[in-house]
This record gives C-alpha cells, sequence and structure tokens, in this order.
C-alpha cells in the first residue's frame, strides 16, 4: 500500500503518460526504454505514477501508434500540441473524463491516479490490510494510507461505504477520511459518504463519525453524527439539520436501487449515475411516484418497467442521450 495518500504532481503524471505513449507505439528505441527506466528509479513517485497508469486500464497496453508521433521523440522540440493530444487520447483510452477551463485542458489527476477507483457503472469492493472493508460505488476514486499513528483514506470523487474494523494488540489508530470539504474521523463505526455538486452527504449507520469542515475555525467545531442520522456538509460544515438516515440508499452495494414511492424525477438521477451517457426526466413527469427493486446492471429493464408502470415514454436519440416525457395521446380515429 502507498506510504503517502497524495496522488502523484501532475507534472509527474504528464511525463509518465508521455513516457507510456511513445513507449506502447513501437517505435521506441533500447535507449528510449532504458531513459524511461531510469526515469522511473529516480524518485518512488515516478514509479508510483507509472505502475497506477499502466492498472488504469487494460486498454491503455494497446494505444495506436500514430498517439505517440511528436510526445517524446523530438526532445526539445516537441510540441504542446502533440503533448496535449497524447494525454488526452491516454486518459480516453483509460475512461477518464477531460474538464475544459480558461487555461486550457486539464485533467483530475488525484482521481485518474487513486490506488482504488471505478468506472462509471462499475462497483468494487476492496478489503483493506486491517480489516476494513471499502465499498465503491460507480465512478469512484479513492487513496488509501496507513502508517503507525493513523489510517487515512482520501476520497477524490463519488460514493463509499466504509465498515472499519477494530484493532487489537497494537497502538490505536484514528481512523479519518479526507474529503474535498473536510476531513471525517470514524469512531468505530459504518458509515457512507457520498459527494455531489451539493456537497458531501454523510450517513452513519453504525457508532459515530466526527466531521470537521475545511473552513471551521477549531477542531471543536466538529460536527458528531450518531448512528441512524445523515447530514450534508460543505466547507463551513453542516448545511441545514442532522436528518434520519435511510439504509435503503444502501442499495447499490447488491447492485439495485430501492425506491418506495420516490419521484420519477430523482429515481431517473440515480440512475444516470450508472450509464455512460445522459439520462433526463421531463419535468412534467418528474414528480411521479414509483416503487420498486430496479437492477442496476439492467438498465433496459427499468426502462421499460417505468414505461409500462408510468404515463411515460422513452426518446431515445443514441444509446447515450435517452429522455423521459409524458406518453404521446393515441391519435383519434377518424372513422
Amino acid at each position: 500500500m502507498a506510504a503517502d495518500v497524495t496522488a502523484p504532481a501532475d507534472d509527474i503524471v504528464r511525463t509518465a503518460i508521455d513516457w507510456m505513449v511513445r513507449l506502447q507505439s513501437g517505435a521506441a528505441t533500447a535507449q528510449e526504454h532504458e531513459a524511461c527506466r531510469r526515469w522511473r528509479a529516480e524518485q518512488p513517485q515516478h514509479e508510483l505514477a507509472w505502475q497506477r497508469l499502466q492498472t488504469l486500464s487494460e486498454r491503455v497496453a494497446t494505444l495506436p501508434r500514430t498517439l505517440a508521433h511528436g510526445s517524446i521523440g523530438d526532445g526539445e522540440t516537441r510540441s504542446r500540441h502533440n503533448r496535449r493530444f497524447a494525454i488526452k487520447a491516454l486518459c480516453l483510452v483509460a475512461g477518464v473524463g477531460l474538464v475544459a477551463t480558461g487555461a486550457g485542458m486539464a485533467t483530475p489527476w488525484p482521481a485518474l491516479m487513486a490506488e482504488y477507483s471505478t468506472r462509471v457503472g462499475e462497483r468494487r469492493r476492496v478489503l483493506l490490510a486491517d480489516g476494513t472493508v471499502l465499498e465503491l460505488n460507480s465512478a469512484t476514486a479513492i487513496d488509501a494510507a496507513y502508517d503507525d499513528q493513523r489510517r487515512l483514506i482520501k476520497l477524490h470523487r463519488g460514493e463509499v461505504l466504509i465498515t472499519t474494523a477494530g484493532e487489537e494488540g497494537r497502538p490505536y489508530r484514528p481512523f479519518m477520511v479526507h474529503t474535498r470539504v473536510g476531513q471525517a474521523r470514524a469512531l468505530g463505526t459504518r458509515f457512507q459518504l457520498r459527494d455531489s455538486a451539493a456537497g458531501m452527504r454523510l450517513a452513519v449507520y453504525q457508532g459515530a463519525v466526527a466531521f470537521e469542515a475545511a473552513g471551521a475555525a477549531r477542531a471543536a467545531d466538529a460536527v458528531r453524527v450518531d448512528a441512524g442520522q445523515q447530514g450534508l456538509f460543505d466547507r463551513q460544515g453542516l448545511v441545514g439539520r442532522l436528518s434520519p438516515a435511510n439504509e435503503q440508499t444502501l442499495g447499490w452495494v447488491d447492485g439495485v436501487i430501492v425506491a418506495d414511492r420516490m419521484p420519477l424525477g430523482e429515481l431517473v438521477a440515480e440512475l444516470d449515475r450508472y450509464l455512460p451517457g445522459r439520462l433526463r426526466c421531463d419535468p412534467a413527469v418528474a414528480s411521479l411516484p414509483i416503487s420498486g427493486v430496479f437492477p442496476l446492471d439492467q438498465p433496459a429493464r427499468i426502462l421499460a418497467a417505468i414505461a409500462r408502470t408510468l404515463p411515460v415514454q422513452i426518446d431515445t436519440w443514441t444509446a447515450y442521450w435517452i429522455t423521459l416525457r409524458p406518453r404521446a395521446a393515441a391519435p383519434r380515429s377518424t372513422t
């Protein structure tokens, strides 16, 4: 397990991608292979970046040869265009999205280089060295680092259910999770963290968790969330009040969405998280209630069940753009 929870720096990742693209081109010389080996040996972070890139996807090993043209072989004269194109191509092959910024193209490097990750629609269970279990939901990325003083997890994106393990026969090590809005400290517990545009949703099912927002003035300002409670946090702290936690929201661990008179728009938003394209719901039908247990691995079955149960129709442009709309009225007979 990596000793440092921080992913390799951007410049190291970019250099690793350059080397990988060049060496996968089929045109790399023995001298270039040796130069890459020396670069990897220079620093532990170089080797970490290299190893994590290799494990991103088996498809990385089949990069088209044309992607490597001009990436490293031209030395100091290589063009920024070719470099950016190579980086973009590798990220796409690995199934990692790109974010456009005012300064150009940027990539979510910490998530890209995370030790444990899932693609859209994928779920994964991870057993850590101390017996702690991580359940990763769709499009989730996590790093883990344990040392003699602490057990540390970093959630880069997505959703995770954590069941911490008790440690016997050794000094106590606190279990902490770093997120983009603050830090959660587990107090012997089972809890869920979900990152979204609204903030970080924390739900506790066993034990308790203390959440300290990044913008809190003092550690004493941490909010304790006990079993059976949940709350939404931003960088300033708790948003609104704590509310009852609902274990039905953990259906994804077993591959299902459990709906009990759930508004259709909410069900569609949940299902959209597991599809590679876009699934949308017309506001005219978003409030219609629906109940059932829907298998996440069979989205076509879910959509068919919705169309049978509710007065909606499924409009499909492509497999990547689907909209649920009010069902069109049948044309009146003229006879």
